[in-house]
């Protein structure tokens, strides 16, 4: 079982009640590692967000229903949750759409990253669940666990689209992005990011 199981579970159950705007947070009792949980965010033509942080020491978990980039992007449900040593974003309902040309529609991703004081590692993945991207009608699935750094080239020069985009800056904190779409270089959307930090 994967350790984000659960923790989606509860995510999913909390994401099916919610029927409008909905932010739960919690303070921590101490100060810990800067880690980072970011549901959506874009830059360029149409910036949106960051929207839906969580970060530890501060607000934890944050929720949010009802994100839309028209005429870009819609996502159903926002989740976000971090504590001292984790981060996890949970995105449901998301569907990103170029007409005629390409399309992506997830029924829920989420990003998960952790680190371990027993090791020193810090680790990342990411899970999708019904997802398919659409290329020149051409329909594929997209994978349920797939490798860091994975990378589909859209048609026409369009772009590109990244899942369990990992990146692991020279601190050592380790950057995961759930989905990572790159629109001709002018336009830049991250789906479901968590940071975490390599200290206890």
């Amino acid at each position: 079982m994967k350790m984000w199981t659960r923790r989606a579970a509860r995510y999913a159950a909390v994401l099916a009640v919610a029927g409008g705007v909905a932010i739960a947070t919690t303070t921590p009792a101490s100060a810990a590692t800067p880690n980072t949980a970011v549901g959506i965010q874009a830059a360029g033509i149409l910036p949106l967000g960051p929207l839906v942080v969580s970060t530890f020491p501060g607000t934890s978990p944050v929720i949010l229903t009802g994100v839309d980039l028209p005429p870009l992007l819609t996502v159903g449900a926002v989740g976000a949750e971090t504590g001292p040593t984790t981060a996890h974003a949970a995105v449901a309902g998301l569907s990103v759409s170029l007409p005629t040309l390409a399309s992506v529609t997830v029924g829920a991703v989420e990003s998960s990253c952790a680190y371990d004081p027993s090791t020193g590692d810090v680790t990342g993945e990411t899970d999708v669940a019904n997802g398919t991207i659409k290329l020149l009608g051409i329909e594929t699935v997209l994978e349920a666990d797939p490798a860091p750094n994975t990378t589909v080239t859209l048609p026409a020069g369009l772009g590109s689209l990244t899942l369990n985009q990992q990146t692991v800056e020279a601190d050592g904190t380790l950057a995961v992005n759930a989905i990572a779409i790159d629109l001709l270089g002018l336009e830049h959307i991250v789906i479901a990011r968590s940071v975490c930090n390599d200290a206890p």
